[in-house]
Parts: C-alpha cells; structure tokens; sequence
C-alpha cells in the first residue's frame, strides 16, 4: 500500500525546475513550510521558496535516504546535492511532514544545519563561525 508520506517522498526526490509546479498535487494550499532561512505560509509561497533556490543555485536534487509514516506524522531524511561556488555540494537533512485526511501535506519543517553547510563555505563568515566551532568543541 502506498502512503501519502511515500508519494511525497517520490515527488521530492525527483524535484526539478520543471517539475516544480505539481507540487500543488501534494501539498495543502495553507501548508506551513520552514527551513534554516523562511518560514511562509502558503503554497505559492513554498513553491516560490524552492524556485529560488534552483534560480540562485542551479540544479539540486533531493535524494531520499529513508522515510517513516506513523499516524499523520512523517519523516524524511534525504541528502541534498547541488553546486556552490562551483564545488560539489551535499548535505544531509530531516524533514518532519504533517498530512491532513486527504493525504496532503498541511507542514513541513525542515531540520539542516545551516552554519555547518552553507555559511562555512564563505570566506570570512566561514573562517569566523569555524573557529567558533573549534573553539567549543575543545572547550567541552
């Protein structure tokens, strides 16, 4: 049997530009959506969210590692891959999804981090939230 949580993991894993616009097939219109940088709600606003990110990034694809279903409660665990300043990039994130009895997705918060993944990788900022890490990590 398939379940909302498996259809939606399909359709996020194979996420594109092109593909982009089905996402109104999967989500509620009023979905809360929220990751390290917006929290919005509305579907047209998440989808404007996503089509950002391939507008500024370019080509990002959502692997689906594993994913678990209990009651309306949903989890995904993916690895994102994309480029930044051009070299490879891959990280790995959860994303805890709500359904509603129609089988739509009513939120969906996603758990990265973003200090480690994204900010490390500029100068500066980088440099400055590294050794803030090491800093701790010694300390502790």
């Amino acid at each position: 049997m398939t379940t909302p949580l498996d259809r939606y993991a399909r359709f996020m894993g194979s996420l594109t530009r092109d593909t982009l616009p089905a996402l109104h097939d999967h989500v509620a219109p009023d979905i809360r959506f929220r990751d390290p940088f917006n929290d919005v709600t509305g579907a047209e606003r998440m989808e404007a969210i996503f089509d950002h990110m391939y507008e500024t990034i370019g080509s990002v694809h959502f692997e689906m590692l594993h994913h678990a279903m209990v009651g309306e409660t949903g989890l995904l665990h993916w690895r994102m891959h994309a480029t930044l300043r051009q070299k490879p990039w891959c990280f790995e994130g959860m994303s805890h999804v709500q359904f509603n009895e129609d089988g739509k997705v009513v939120s969906h918060i996603d758990h990265w981090d973003a200090a480690r993944e994204f900010y490390e990788h500029f100068p500066v900022i980088g440099w400055t939230l590294s050794a803030i890490r090491r800093r701790l990590a010694q300390a502790a």
